[in-house]
Protein backbone atom coordinates (compact mmCIF):
# COMPACT_ATOMS: atom_id res chain seq x y z
CA UNK A 1 0.00 0.00 0.00
CA UNK A 2 3.06 2.55 0.69
CA UNK A 3 3.99 1.98 -3.00
CA UNK A 4 0.40 1.83 -4.42
CA UNK A 5 -0.27 5.69 -2.68
CA UNK A 6 3.25 7.11 -3.25
CA UNK A 7 3.24 5.95 -6.86
CA UNK A 8 -0.38 7.91 -7.18
CA UNK A 9 1.13 10.69 -5.71
CA UNK A 10 4.21 10.90 -8.17
CA UNK A 11 2.21 10.58 -10.92
CA UNK A 12 1.38 14.04 -10.71
CA UNK A 13 5.03 15.54 -10.36
CA UNK A 14 6.91 12.84 -12.91
CA UNK A 15 6.40 12.68 -16.64
CA UNK A 16 6.46 8.67 -16.22
CA UNK A 17 6.25 5.97 -12.85
CA UNK A 18 7.11 2.43 -13.12
CA UNK A 19 6.11 0.45 -10.55
CA UNK A 20 8.28 -2.72 -9.67
CA UNK A 21 6.32 -5.87 -8.21
CA UNK A 22 7.81 -9.03 -7.85
CA UNK A 23 4.29 -11.05 -7.39
CA UNK A 24 2.05 -11.28 -10.65
CA UNK A 25 -0.68 -9.34 -10.36
CA UNK A 26 -4.21 -10.07 -10.87
CA UNK A 27 -7.62 -7.74 -11.70
CA UNK A 28 -9.17 -9.63 -8.89
CA UNK A 29 -8.94 -8.78 -5.07
CA UNK A 30 -6.71 -11.84 -4.19
CA UNK A 31 -4.13 -12.15 -1.21
CA UNK A 32 -0.79 -11.85 -2.39
CA UNK A 33 2.17 -14.40 -1.86
CA UNK A 34 4.35 -11.11 -1.24
CA UNK A 35 1.41 -9.75 1.42
CA UNK A 36 1.75 -12.97 4.18
CA UNK A 37 -0.51 -10.73 6.30
CA UNK A 38 -2.99 -9.93 3.60
CA UNK A 39 -5.27 -12.56 4.72
CA UNK A 40 -5.62 -10.85 8.62
CA UNK A 41 -8.03 -8.25 9.58
CA UNK A 42 -6.65 -4.29 8.39
CA UNK A 43 -7.95 -1.03 9.13
CA UNK A 44 -7.17 2.08 7.49
CA UNK A 45 -7.07 5.04 9.96
CA UNK A 46 -9.63 8.15 8.92
CA UNK A 47 -6.18 10.39 8.31
CA UNK A 48 -4.69 7.94 6.08
CA UNK A 49 -7.88 7.19 4.38
CA UNK A 50 -8.16 10.85 4.23
CA UNK A 51 -4.88 11.18 1.79
CA UNK A 52 -5.76 8.37 -0.14
CA UNK A 53 -9.11 9.89 -1.34
CA UNK A 54 -7.03 13.26 -1.87
CA UNK A 55 -4.39 11.37 -4.04
CA UNK A 56 -7.26 9.26 -5.91
CA UNK A 57 -10.27 11.24 -6.38
CA UNK A 58 -13.94 8.73 -6.32
CA UNK A 59 -11.72 5.79 -3.92
CA UNK A 60 -14.08 6.43 -1.26
CA UNK A 61 -17.45 5.98 -3.52
CA UNK A 62 -15.22 3.25 -5.71
CA UNK A 63 -14.89 1.11 -2.14
CA UNK A 64 -18.24 1.51 -0.66
CA UNK A 65 -19.32 0.18 -4.53
CA UNK A 66 -17.41 -3.11 -4.13
CA UNK A 67 -18.90 -4.14 -0.49
CA UNK A 68 -16.82 -1.72 1.50
CA UNK A 69 -18.64 -0.88 4.86
CA UNK A 70 -18.31 3.02 6.40
CA UNK A 71 -18.85 2.99 10.30
CA UNK A 72 -19.13 5.48 13.04
CA UNK A 73 -16.71 3.46 15.59
CA UNK A 74 -17.49 5.35 18.31
CA UNK A 75 -21.42 4.95 17.39
CA UNK A 76 -21.94 1.75 15.19
CA UNK A 77 -19.35 -0.48 17.25
CA UNK A 78 -18.91 -1.59 20.96
CA UNK A 79 -15.60 -1.37 22.68
CA UNK A 80 -14.15 -2.80 26.35
CA UNK A 81 -11.20 -1.15 27.06
CA UNK A 82 -9.51 -0.87 30.57
CA UNK A 83 -12.74 -2.80 32.43
CA UNK A 84 -14.96 -0.62 31.11
CA UNK A 85 -17.33 -0.44 27.93
CA UNK A 86 -16.62 2.57 26.02
CA UNK A 87 -20.24 4.86 25.56
CA UNK A 88 -21.10 5.25 22.11
CA UNK A 89 -21.70 8.37 20.60
CA UNK A 90 -21.76 10.21 17.36
CA UNK A 91 -17.73 10.82 16.66
CA UNK A 92 -17.65 11.76 12.85
CA UNK A 93 -14.97 9.60 12.66
CA UNK A 94 -15.60 7.17 9.64
CA UNK A 95 -13.66 3.66 8.81
CA UNK A 96 -13.94 2.05 5.81
CA UNK A 97 -13.99 -1.25 6.34
CA UNK A 98 -12.98 -3.54 3.73
CA UNK A 99 -10.49 -6.97 3.68
CA UNK A 100 -7.06 -5.79 2.41
CA UNK A 101 -7.52 -7.55 -0.54
CA UNK A 102 -10.28 -5.40 -2.00
CA UNK A 103 -8.55 -2.19 -0.94
CA UNK A 104 -5.30 -3.09 -2.38
CA UNK A 105 -7.17 -3.88 -6.16
CA UNK A 106 -9.14 -0.62 -6.15
CA UNK A 107 -6.43 1.51 -5.29
CA UNK A 108 -4.06 -0.61 -8.07
CA UNK A 109 -6.81 -0.03 -10.25
CA UNK A 110 -7.06 3.59 -10.25
CA UNK A 111 -3.52 3.81 -10.28
CA UNK A 112 -2.75 1.80 -13.50
CA UNK A 113 -5.99 3.70 -15.31
CA UNK A 114 -3.43 6.91 -15.18
CA UNK A 115 -2.04 7.25 -18.60
CA UNK A 116 1.79 8.14 -17.28
CA UNK A 117 2.17 5.23 -14.97
CA UNK A 118 3.22 1.30 -16.03
CA UNK A 119 2.98 -1.19 -13.57
CA UNK A 120 6.02 -4.04 -14.08
CA UNK A 121 4.59 -7.08 -12.24
CA UNK A 122 6.81 -10.29 -12.20
CA UNK A 123 10.21 -8.82 -12.20
CA UNK A 124 12.07 -8.43 -8.99
CA UNK A 125 14.37 -5.61 -7.81
CA UNK A 126 18.38 -6.60 -8.14
CA UNK A 127 20.32 -3.26 -7.09
CA UNK A 128 20.61 0.05 -7.41
CA UNK A 129 22.03 2.17 -10.74
CA UNK A 130 24.19 5.19 -9.27
CA UNK A 131 26.51 7.46 -10.30
CA UNK A 132 30.60 5.90 -9.74
CA UNK A 133 31.18 7.60 -6.87
CA UNK A 134 27.62 6.61 -5.36
CA UNK A 135 26.33 9.77 -4.28
CA UNK A 136 22.84 10.01 -6.49
CA UNK A 137 21.00 6.74 -6.97
CA UNK A 138 20.15 6.63 -10.99
CA UNK A 139 17.45 3.84 -11.54
CA UNK A 140 17.04 0.51 -10.82
CA UNK A 141 18.52 -3.23 -12.52
CA UNK A 142 15.43 -5.40 -12.33
CA UNK A 143 14.98 -9.26 -13.79
CA UNK A 144 12.10 -11.80 -14.21
CA UNK A 145 12.21 -14.24 -11.61
CA UNK A 146 14.42 -17.01 -12.30
CA UNK A 147 16.51 -15.05 -15.28
CA UNK A 148 19.32 -14.26 -15.04
CA UNK A 149 18.90 -11.25 -17.47
CA UNK A 150 18.86 -7.82 -16.29
CA UNK A 151 16.89 -4.77 -17.40
CA UNK A 152 18.02 -1.17 -16.23
CA UNK A 153 15.33 1.14 -15.50
CA UNK A 154 16.64 4.90 -15.54
CA UNK A 155 14.71 7.24 -13.19
CA UNK A 156 15.42 10.46 -11.80
CA UNK A 157 14.03 9.12 -8.48
CA UNK A 158 13.44 5.78 -6.66
CA UNK A 159 11.76 4.83 -4.16
CA UNK A 160 12.07 1.82 -2.05
CA UNK A 161 8.78 0.56 -0.84
CA UNK A 162 9.46 -3.18 -0.70
CA UNK A 163 8.52 -3.46 2.70
CA UNK A 164 10.36 -4.90 6.02
CA UNK A 165 12.68 -7.27 3.62
CA UNK A 166 14.01 -4.22 1.98
CA UNK A 167 17.72 -4.49 0.82
CA UNK A 168 18.17 -1.10 0.43
CA UNK A 169 20.18 -1.18 4.06
CA UNK A 170 22.51 -3.37 2.45
CA UNK A 171 23.14 -1.66 -0.71
CA UNK A 172 23.63 1.48 0.26
CA UNK A 173 26.68 -0.45 2.68
CA UNK A 174 27.91 -1.77 -0.40
CA UNK A 175 28.02 1.99 -1.66
CA UNK A 176 30.36 2.96 1.32
CA UNK A 177 27.35 4.38 3.34
CA UNK A 178 27.67 3.61 6.95
CA UNK A 179 25.25 1.18 8.28
CA UNK A 180 21.51 2.03 8.89
CA UNK A 181 21.18 1.78 12.54
CA UNK A 182 17.83 -0.12 13.60
CA UNK A 183 15.37 0.17 16.74
CA UNK A 184 13.58 -3.49 17.40
CA UNK A 185 10.90 -4.11 19.90
CA UNK A 186 10.55 -7.98 20.03
CA UNK A 187 6.85 -8.42 21.01
CA UNK A 188 5.98 -11.53 19.23
CA UNK A 189 2.40 -11.17 18.12
CA UNK A 190 0.40 -14.03 17.26
CA UNK A 191 -2.99 -13.62 14.90
CA UNK A 192 -5.52 -15.86 13.28
CA UNK A 193 -8.01 -14.62 11.16
CA UNK A 194 -11.32 -16.18 9.60
CA UNK A 195 -14.59 -14.36 7.60
CA UNK A 196 -17.78 -15.82 8.81
CA UNK A 197 -21.26 -15.37 7.12
CA UNK A 198 -22.80 -12.74 9.37
CA UNK A 199 -25.94 -14.47 10.61
CA UNK A 200 -28.83 -14.26 9.10
CA UNK A 201 -31.18 -11.72 10.80
CA UNK A 202 -27.93 -11.06 13.15
CA UNK A 203 -29.08 -8.15 15.72
CA UNK A 204 -26.82 -7.59 18.61
CA UNK A 205 -27.37 -3.54 18.47
CA UNK A 206 -23.28 -3.11 16.92
CA UNK A 207 -21.73 -3.27 13.55
CA UNK A 208 -18.37 -3.89 14.90
CA UNK A 209 -16.71 -5.48 18.38
CA UNK A 210 -13.54 -4.65 19.82
CA UNK A 211 -12.64 -6.11 23.12
CA UNK A 212 -8.98 -5.24 24.27
CA UNK A 213 -6.17 -6.95 25.67
CA UNK A 214 -5.71 -5.40 29.95
CA UNK A 215 -1.82 -5.23 29.20
CA UNK A 216 0.01 -6.70 31.25
CA UNK A 217 -2.34 -9.36 33.14
CA UNK A 218 -4.56 -10.45 30.30
CA UNK A 219 -2.48 -10.40 27.06
CA UNK A 220 -5.45 -11.24 24.37
CA UNK A 221 -7.61 -9.73 22.28
CA UNK A 222 -10.00 -9.90 19.40
CA UNK A 223 -12.44 -8.10 17.17
CA UNK A 224 -15.18 -8.64 14.40
CA UNK A 225 -15.53 -5.86 11.82
CA UNK A 226 -17.88 -6.07 9.19
CA UNK A 227 -16.29 -6.47 5.31
CA UNK A 228 -18.33 -6.74 1.95
CA UNK A 229 -20.00 -9.59 0.78
CA UNK A 230 -22.36 -9.30 4.33
CA UNK A 231 -19.23 -10.77 6.06
CA UNK A 232 -17.70 -10.41 9.26
CA UNK A 233 -13.34 -10.39 9.24
CA UNK A 234 -12.97 -12.22 13.13
CA UNK A 235 -9.30 -11.75 14.04
CA UNK A 236 -7.85 -12.70 17.38
CA UNK A 237 -4.23 -11.98 18.98
CA UNK A 238 -2.08 -12.36 22.06
CA UNK A 239 1.19 -10.66 22.82
CA UNK A 240 4.72 -12.55 23.33
CA UNK A 241 4.16 -15.85 21.61
CA UNK A 242 0.65 -16.51 23.30
CA UNK A 243 -1.15 -17.36 19.59
CA UNK A 244 -4.77 -18.30 19.10
CA UNK A 245 -5.27 -21.55 17.61
CA UNK A 246 -5.94 -22.15 14.32
CA UNK A 247 -8.27 -25.03 14.40
CA UNK A 248 -12.13 -24.12 15.22
CA UNK A 249 -12.82 -25.46 18.44
CA UNK A 250 -9.26 -23.84 20.04
CA UNK A 251 -9.91 -20.97 17.85
CA UNK A 252 -13.58 -20.33 19.81
CA UNK A 253 -12.08 -21.12 23.09
CA UNK A 254 -9.51 -18.50 23.20
CA UNK A 255 -12.19 -16.28 21.81
CA UNK A 256 -14.08 -17.11 24.84
CA UNK A 257 -10.85 -16.16 27.13
CA UNK A 258 -11.11 -12.40 26.62
CA UNK A 259 -11.44 -10.11 28.74
CA UNK A 260 -15.48 -10.15 27.73
CA UNK A 261 -17.03 -13.26 26.12
CA UNK A 262 -19.41 -11.32 23.55
CA UNK A 263 -17.09 -12.37 20.45
CA UNK A 264 -17.36 -16.01 21.30
CA UNK A 265 -20.92 -15.51 21.81
CA UNK A 266 -21.20 -14.15 18.75
CA UNK A 267 -18.88 -17.04 17.19
CA UNK A 268 -20.27 -20.11 18.33
CA UNK A 269 -23.54 -20.31 15.65
CA UNK A 270 -22.32 -18.31 13.10
CA UNK A 271 -20.34 -19.86 9.55
CA UNK A 272 -17.47 -19.83 8.76
CA UNK A 273 -16.93 -18.14 5.17
CA UNK A 274 -13.17 -19.46 4.86
CA UNK A 275 -10.44 -20.99 6.45
CA UNK A 276 -8.50 -19.70 9.53
CA UNK A 277 -5.09 -18.44 8.55
CA UNK A 278 -2.45 -17.08 11.13
CA UNK A 279 0.41 -14.81 10.90
CA UNK A 280 3.03 -13.85 13.43
CA UNK A 281 4.91 -10.65 13.77
CA UNK A 282 8.25 -11.13 16.15
CA UNK A 283 8.93 -7.40 16.40
CA UNK A 284 8.50 -3.56 15.75
CA UNK A 285 11.05 -2.02 13.85
CA UNK A 286 12.75 1.40 12.84
CA UNK A 287 15.02 1.54 10.02
CA UNK A 288 16.51 5.02 11.03
CA UNK A 289 17.19 6.41 7.69
CA UNK A 290 17.14 9.77 9.04
CA UNK A 291 20.01 9.54 11.50
CA UNK A 292 22.23 8.90 8.41
CA UNK A 293 25.21 11.89 8.22
CA UNK A 294 24.85 11.21 3.97
CA UNK A 295 22.38 10.03 1.86
CA UNK A 296 22.54 9.75 -2.07
CA UNK A 297 20.16 11.83 -4.00
CA UNK A 298 17.27 9.99 -5.74
CA UNK A 299 16.30 7.54 -3.21
CA UNK A 300 13.74 7.49 -0.71
CA UNK A 301 12.06 4.96 1.48
CA UNK A 302 8.58 4.33 2.56
CA UNK A 303 6.33 2.55 4.43
CA UNK A 304 7.69 -0.52 6.24
CA UNK A 305 10.72 -0.85 4.44
CA UNK A 306 11.50 1.94 6.89
CA UNK A 307 9.60 1.29 10.19
CA UNK A 308 6.72 -0.89 10.92
CA UNK A 309 4.68 -1.11 14.03
CA UNK A 310 2.80 -4.10 16.04
CA UNK A 311 -0.34 -4.15 13.55
CA UNK A 312 -2.61 -4.99 16.62
CA UNK A 313 -2.99 -1.09 16.31
CA UNK A 314 -3.64 -0.46 13.11
CA UNK A 315 -1.26 2.26 11.96
CA UNK A 316 0.56 0.97 8.95
CA UNK A 317 -1.55 1.67 6.49
CA UNK A 318 -1.90 5.10 8.18
CA UNK A 319 1.78 5.75 8.44
CA UNK A 320 2.57 4.83 5.15
CA UNK A 321 0.28 7.38 3.68
CA UNK A 322 1.55 9.93 5.59
CA UNK A 323 4.60 9.35 4.79
CA UNK A 324 3.70 9.23 0.87
CA UNK A 325 1.99 12.71 1.55
CA UNK A 326 5.79 13.99 3.12
CA UNK A 327 7.39 12.96 -0.23
CA UNK A 328 4.64 15.60 -1.89
CA UNK A 329 4.95 18.09 0.08
CA UNK A 330 8.51 17.78 0.24
CA UNK A 331 8.77 17.78 -3.53
CA UNK A 332 7.28 21.33 -3.40
CA UNK A 333 11.14 22.45 -3.17
CA UNK A 334 12.55 20.57 -6.16
CA UNK A 335 14.59 17.12 -6.39
CA UNK A 336 17.95 18.67 -5.49
CA UNK A 337 18.09 17.99 -1.30
CA UNK A 338 14.92 16.15 -2.16
CA UNK A 339 16.15 13.09 -0.43
CA UNK A 340 17.59 14.91 3.15
CA UNK A 341 14.75 16.92 3.11
CA UNK A 342 12.25 13.50 3.05
CA UNK A 343 13.94 11.48 5.21
CA UNK A 344 14.31 14.70 8.26
CA UNK A 345 10.59 14.88 7.43
CA UNK A 346 9.91 11.45 7.55
CA UNK A 347 11.97 10.53 10.95
CA UNK A 348 9.58 13.72 12.86
CA UNK A 349 6.22 12.20 11.41
CA UNK A 350 7.47 8.37 12.70
CA UNK A 351 7.77 9.41 16.21
CA UNK A 352 3.95 10.13 17.08
CA UNK A 353 2.90 6.56 15.68
CA UNK A 354 6.05 4.19 17.31
CA UNK A 355 5.31 6.40 20.67
CA UNK A 356 1.65 5.23 20.79
CA UNK A 357 2.25 1.68 19.98
CA UNK A 358 5.23 0.62 22.12
CA UNK A 359 4.38 2.74 24.52
CA UNK A 360 1.36 0.55 25.35
CA UNK A 361 3.76 -2.50 24.49
CA UNK A 362 5.74 -1.22 27.08
CA UNK A 363 2.93 -2.39 29.72
CA UNK A 364 4.13 -6.08 29.40
CA UNK A 365 6.82 -6.80 32.45
CA UNK A 366 9.11 -8.66 29.80
CA UNK A 367 10.12 -5.04 28.01
CA UNK A 368 9.58 -2.92 31.60
CA UNK A 369 13.77 -2.10 31.10
CA UNK A 370 12.65 -0.37 27.72
CA UNK A 371 10.39 2.21 29.49
CA UNK A 372 10.97 5.47 29.03
CA UNK A 373 10.68 8.09 32.86
CA UNK A 374 7.03 9.66 33.52
CA UNK A 375 5.67 6.01 31.58
CA UNK A 376 4.52 4.93 35.17
CA UNK A 377 2.47 8.32 35.53
CA UNK A 378 1.08 7.61 31.50
CA UNK A 379 -0.01 4.29 32.36
CA UNK A 380 -1.97 5.51 35.11
CA UNK A 381 -3.14 8.54 33.57
CA UNK A 382 -4.20 6.61 30.45
CA UNK A 383 -6.41 4.15 32.42
CA UNK A 384 -8.04 6.36 34.01
CA UNK A 385 -8.96 8.44 30.70
CA UNK A 386 -9.96 5.00 29.19
CA UNK A 387 -12.12 4.75 32.05
CA UNK A 388 -13.69 7.82 31.41
CA UNK A 389 -14.75 7.16 28.13
CA UNK A 390 -17.52 4.95 29.40
CA UNK A 391 -19.34 8.02 30.42
CA UNK A 392 -18.00 10.79 28.72
CA UNK A 393 -18.36 11.95 25.18
CA UNK A 394 -15.73 14.48 24.76
CA UNK A 395 -13.29 11.82 25.91
CA UNK A 396 -14.78 8.99 23.54
CA UNK A 397 -14.50 11.70 20.57
CA UNK A 398 -10.86 13.08 21.60
CA UNK A 399 -9.68 9.35 21.70
CA UNK A 400 -11.29 8.70 18.26
CA UNK A 401 -9.47 11.50 16.80
CA UNK A 402 -6.22 10.68 18.34
CA UNK A 403 -6.32 7.28 17.47
CA UNK A 404 -7.02 7.83 14.11
CA UNK A 405 -4.14 10.49 14.00
CA UNK A 406 -6.31 13.64 13.95
CA UNK A 407 -5.00 15.13 16.78
CA UNK A 408 -1.64 14.87 18.49
CA UNK A 409 -1.41 12.66 21.47
CA UNK A 410 -1.11 15.23 23.73
CA UNK A 411 -4.89 16.41 23.13
CA UNK A 412 -6.24 13.97 25.78
CA UNK A 413 -4.13 15.92 28.52
CA UNK A 414 -6.40 18.89 27.75
CA UNK A 415 -7.45 20.69 30.91
CA UNK A 416 -10.63 19.78 30.91
CA UNK A 417 -10.14 15.94 30.22
CA UNK A 418 -7.07 16.04 32.28
CA UNK A 419 -9.68 17.29 35.51
CA UNK A 420 -12.44 15.19 34.38
CA UNK A 421 -10.14 11.88 34.44
CA UNK A 422 -8.54 12.64 38.08
CA UNK A 423 -11.38 13.23 39.89
CA UNK A 424 -14.41 11.12 38.08
CA UNK A 425 -15.72 8.41 40.46
CA UNK A 426 -14.26 5.38 39.39
CA UNK A 427 -15.53 2.32 37.14
CA UNK A 428 -15.88 -0.71 38.81
CA UNK A 429 -13.59 -3.07 36.06
CA UNK A 430 -16.18 -6.29 37.59
CA UNK A 431 -18.30 -5.63 34.84
CA UNK A 432 -21.83 -8.28 34.65
CA UNK A 433 -20.80 -10.34 31.70
CA UNK A 434 -23.50 -8.56 29.51
CA UNK A 435 -23.40 -5.19 30.59
CA UNK A 436 -26.26 -2.91 29.62
CA UNK A 437 -26.46 -0.87 27.21
CA UNK A 438 -24.87 -3.45 25.60
CA UNK A 439 -27.28 -5.61 23.85
CA UNK A 440 -26.99 -9.67 24.56
CA UNK A 441 -26.20 -11.35 20.91
CA UNK A 442 -28.43 -13.17 19.64
CA UNK A 443 -29.55 -14.84 16.15
CA UNK A 444 -33.25 -14.23 14.83
CA UNK A 445 -34.54 -16.60 11.90
CA UNK A 446 -34.17 -14.70 8.71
Amino acid sequence: MAGLLTAGLLARNFERVTVVERDGLEDTPTVRKGVPQGTQTHVVLKRGMDIAAAIYPGLLDDLQGHGAQALDMALDGVWHVAGVWRKRVSSDVTLYSMTRPLFEWRVRTMLAALPNVRILDRHEVTGFLHVPDGTRITGLKVRAPGSTEETHLEADLVVDASGRGSRTPQWLEDLGYPRVKETRIQIDVGYATRLYHVPPGFDAGWRSLIVSAELPTNRRFGTIIPVEGNRWTVTLCGWLKDYPPTDHEGFLAYARSLAQPHIYEALKNAEPAGPLHSYRFAHSQWRHFERLPRVPEGLLVVGDAFCSFNPIYGQGITSSALLAEAVGECLLQGLDGLSRRYFARAGRLLKVPWMLSTTEDFRLPELADLRSFGSRFLYWYGERFQQLTAVDDAAVRTFMEVMHMLKPPEAIFSPGLFWKALTRRPVSTQLPRRPEPLPVPVSKAA
